[in-house]
């Protein structure tokens, strides 16, 4: 009897506890800005976006109450630099060779909202990248999630805005002030090919074109042969070929079959090729901050330049191959 009378009372504290914590404490909602704009983002520009969320934060009542924030960088080395004072970030060392893959800024503190007796918690995430994979994207989507997503690569947004409000007031305010603070930086200058885009976009039609296009073309001209053979030899039965007429044939048939096979190999492994270079061509790369950015850039710029090249190479050739196969089976009905 005692043991019951103990737990209800431990029972009804872990109640009034929680009726407590939820009258203090709102649970916050979550929204998501991309920014797909090809900027490049210096030191200098990251020190001007702190200062203006500390100037926004300065306006309300209650900020830097047990608030922080704090700086992750990763580098193309697997190196993770963290970074709990925006002073000791701005004074490190960035003369390394690695150049900069994502840079993650957190701004966690607390506001005062009408309603609630104590300062409320809000966080804004920054994560400053070279764009996602299509699969981040989609995790990023479901999960709401930003502050943990790594090896990030180029697909359209290469910052990304996340904030973690009770008042949606201000979690469209802070929303706006990383909308300005892109709006200043410096455009970067694509040297992208359009031609190449249009390819890029429809990198799947190029793939089937290369792959199976020029593959039924010798197909149908390889038929049109065997057609020209068996119409040379004048015969009317099946029953009239002679030995010499039948190795004739066969040896074609094989020989035909052997080259059509050759020509879906070689344009599946073409296809292949030309599809990761379109699915690489077009990467940006937006940092400026480190010694090693800068020829990343430019590793990036050569590599898209050669990339087109081998594109648009081996979609000639393949029409070139087409037209001329196209020629031959031409000449061949037209002898028949």
């Amino acid at each position: 009897m005692g043991n019951e009378l103990v737990t209800e009372e431990e029972s009804k504290k872990i109640k009034e506890f929680k009726a407590l914590y939820y009258e203090l404490n709102a649970r916050p909602d979550t929204t998501t800005k991309l920014f797909t704009d090809k900027v490049i983002v210096k030191m200098e520009d990251l020190l001007v976006l702190e200062e203006m969320i500390l100037e926004k934060l300065s306006l309300h009542s209650g900020d830097g109450k047990f608030g922080k924030s704090y700086v992750n960088v990763v580098t193309n080395k697997h190196k993770s630099y963290n970074f709990d004072d925006w002073k000791l970030f701005e004074n490190h060392n960035w003369r390394i060779p690695e150049f900069v893959e994502s840079i993650t800024l957190v701004w966690d503190f607390y506001i005062s909202v009408d309603g609630y007796r104590n300062p409320q918690r809000h966080k804004l995430t920054v994560k400053i990248s070279s764009g996602l994979k299509p699969e981040e994207v989609l995790s990023l989507i479901f999960s709401g999630s930003v502050e943990n997503m790594q090896n990030l690569e180029e697909v359209q947004a290469p910052i990304i805005a996340q904030m973690d409000f009770i008042e949606n007031r201000l979690g469209q305010e802070f929303l706006n002030i990383v909308e300005e603070w892109v709006k200043t930086l410096e455009k970067s200058l694509d040297h992208r090919s359009k031609v190449m885009l249009v390819l890029k976009k429809n990198r799947k039609i190029v793939a089937y074109y290369l792959n199976y296009l020029l593959f039924i073309v010798t197909c149908i001209t390889a038929l049109v042969g065997f057609n020209y053979i068996t119409s040379s030899f004048s015969i009317s039965k099946l029953a009239d070929f002679s030995i010499q007429q039948m190795n004739i044939t066969v040896n074609y048939i094989v020989i035909s079959i052997l080259f059509c096979c050759v020509v879906l190999n070689r344009g599946e492994s073409i296809a292949n090729k030309v599809f990761k270079k379109l699915n690489e061509y077009g990467d940006i790369f937006v940092f400026r901050i480190t010694s090693g950015d800068e020829k990343q850039y430019n590793d990036i710029k050569r590599a898209n330049g050669i990339n087109a090249f081998k594109v648009i190479f081996n979609v000639i050739l393949t029409l070139i191959l087409n037209i001329a196969c196209s020629i031959i089976a031409s000449v061949i009905y037209s002898k028949m």
